[in-house]
């Protein structure tokens, strides 16, 4: 009977110890985990930092631990670009079809010929449709920009059955249209889109920055003392500085904003009450940039 027990609680015990053996292997196996997603994230923000200093200005790196001081706020920028990325909603038709059906598309283009026309004088359009062949790629997927304006009209409107001329009415216009970044498929044209967004903000960046340096140039250029260079933006130190308090608010940088409309056939700003004709009601979601130019923005497919 004693041998029994004994067994019993020997077997008790070696069951205990390969349970805190295999619950030992799991936390040594997570930390290497851990370990493994957090420097996989370090190179990953390197990298971000380093395109970051490539593309801006290549002469912060005479900086000493440059790296360090731009990584918080580089990091901040390049997380708000994916959010604002986020924002937009996934890939719409553009064809024909889309053209009769689509409010949005409807509403972008005058009439579907502007459509082909477009993929047909788009420079970026025209270079990867010639690049491949309808096989390779039979979609082609896209970022598409267009400026919106309104302008303030007097027009005709119908009351009932009475036609009512010079009625104040808002007038809404789609121009500009431009193809980004195409590519062959959805989870491309993700990626596409964020690295798109990113580039033009460090360009804009790049741009004030220079502007800033320009603007800030001694009047008295044969002045090259050492306090006129110390204080210049040419100075890598001061100008590291300088750019680190102006992309410290990355949603003055960038921002996007979605916007209800309902617009009758000739684009003309309907109220909700206004029922009486055909009309477009869509979404569109606009990016504003830092230096106050407006694009509306859509994610697009296009059937070759």
């Amino acid at each position: 009977m004693n041998d029994d027990r004994r067994s019993h609680e020997a077997s008790i015990l070696r069951a205990f110890f390969d349970d805190q053996l295999q619950h030992l292997h799991q936390l040594v196996s997570n930390l290497g985990s851990h370990i493994h997603d957090a420097e996989l994230q370090a190179n990953e923000d390197r990298q971000i930092v380093e395109s970051f200093v490539d593309a801006s200005n290549t002469k912060m790196r005479a900086v000493q631990g440059y790296s360090d001081k731009l990584s918080e706020h580089v990091r901040a920028l390049h997380r708000h670009v994916l959010q604002v990325a986020d924002q937009i909603p996934p890939p719409v038709d553009l064809n024909r079809d889309a053209f009769e059906s689509d409010p949005l598309v409807n509403a972008l283009f005058v009439n579907s010929k502007d459509i082909e026309k477009l993929f047909a004088t788009d420079p970026d359009a025209k270079v990867y449709l010639r690049s491949q062949s309808k096989n390779q790629a039979p979609v082609l997927y896209a970022l598409l920009t267009a400026v919106k304006s309104e302008k303030r009209m007097l027009g005709m409107d119908m009351h009932g059955e009475m036609l009512i001329r010079e009625v104040p009415q808002q007038a809404v216009n789609f121009s500009l249209h431009k193809i980004h970044a195409p590519c062959s498929g959805g989870a491309e044209l993700s990626s596409a889109l964020k690295e798109y967004l990113f580039g033009c903000v460090v360009e804009l960046v790049k741009r004030e920055m220079v502007s800033r340096m320009a603007t800030h140039q001694p009047f008295n250029t044969s002045d090259e003392s050492y306090e006129s260079k110390v204080k210049s933006l040419a100075n890598p130190d001061v100008y590291l500085d300088a750019l680190l308090g102006y992309i410290e608010a990355p949603d003055k940088l960038l921002s996007i904003d979605k916007t209800h409309f309902k617009l009758s056939k000739l684009g003309i700003k309907l109220e909700d009450g206004d029922s009486g004709q055909r009309a477009n009601e869509f979404d569109i979601h606009e990016l504003t940039w830092s230096n106050d130019t407006r694009n509306v923005v859509l994610q697009i497919a296009y059937v070759r």
